[in-house]
């Protein structure tokens, strides 16, 4: 128990929560987007997939943030499609992002085995290019501010996104329409707000966001494309919309939790070696499935003290 505080508390650990935590931030920003315009993307697994695939290949021929903006680019335009079917063929958000997901998970295993001339697993033979750090020295030496030294760039980005979505969302009038399109849309069209455009942006922006999100795993967490490398972060991050009341600062905090047990799943089996690997990498999972009960029964709650009010 000592040697799991004393690695809890080190900057060690910090890190390695901030660099788990990234990637479910910027996915659990785009869930948020889309989920709070009425229009749910359960698709941000596949999203986050095909944009960590598209930034390594990408970043192979050329620069790093030209990788990164092809894996936001594919998110965006994968986001796209999903408005497409959803609300011009009216298709089931829900099936249509299955769909998506499901397409990613063979898609990119073809993919990478034509860009890698038959390897269906690694993108090892390509020479893909990393999100650069950025390093603090005059930081270093100093207690606690030296957590802030050697993150990824896209970090640091992630928490200016998750200021830029709340000031959007509850101090502009862009956010209030999106925010009524969700909760009500009769109301913001009578009021000549067109919203099926309004769903279409949220989508596109939330692919866009996941594709940021893709392009952090495997650019930095991860210098390279793995097979199925997203491992359900996708899912997580819905979990993280709604255990943070779906509310930007408290979605920030319910993907840093989950980073937090990533981050426990990671440095738990170098102390507890009699432990399964394998049940220590469930803990986020576990912990997301947790939290949608429990969120599920407050809601239940709130709706019967609604009705007995009545």
């Amino acid at each position: 128990m000592i040697e799991l505080l004393t690695a809890v508390f080190s900057v060690t650990f910090f890190v390695t929560v901030i660099r788990a935590s990234t990637p479910l931030v910027f996915a659990t920003m785009g869930g948020l987007i889309s989920d709070l315009s009425g229009a749910l993307n359960v698709a941000l697994e596949g999203m986050m997939l095909i944009a960590a695939l598209t930034s390594v290949i990408v970043s192979a021929y050329a620069p790093w943030w030209v990788g990164v903006l092809a894996g936001v680019s594919a998110g965006a335009m994968l986001g796209a499609v999903m408005a497409l079917f959803h609300l011009r063929l009216k298709a089931d958000i829900i099936l249509v992002g299955f769909g998506v997901n499901i397409l990613a998970t063979g898609g990119t295993v073809f993919a990478l085995s034509l860009a890698t001339g038959g390897d269906k697993g690694t993108s090892i033979n390509l020479p893909s290019k990393a999100i650069p750090r950025v390093n603090l020295p005059f930081l270093e030496d100093v207690p606690v501010l030296n957590l802030l030294h050697g993150h990824s760039l896209l970090s640091w980005f992630a928490v200016l996104t998750v200021v830029a979505i709340w000031y959007f969302l509850y101090r502009t009038p862009w956010g209030l329409w999106l925010r009524g399109v969700g909760e009500y849309p009769a109301a913001p069209e009578a009021a000549g707000v067109n919203v099926r455009q309004v769903r279409t942006w949220a989508l596109v922006a939330s692919g866009a966001l996941s594709g940021l999100g893709g392009a952090q795993l495997a650019m930095f967490n991860y210098v390279g494309f793995t097979r199925d490398m997203t491992a359900g972060r996708g899912f997580i991050a819905l979990g993280a919309v709604l255990l943070g009341a779906r509310h930007p600062i408290g979605a920030l905090f319910a993907a840093l939790l989950f980073g937090v047990f990533e981050a426990l799943s990671i440095v738990m089996p170098n102390l507890f070696s009699w432990i399964p690997g394998e049940l220590i990498q469930t803990i986020p999972f576990v912990v997301t499935v947790l939290a949608l009960i429990l969120l599920s029964i407050r809601a239940q709650r709130a709706l019967k003290a609604r009705g007995v009010a009545n």
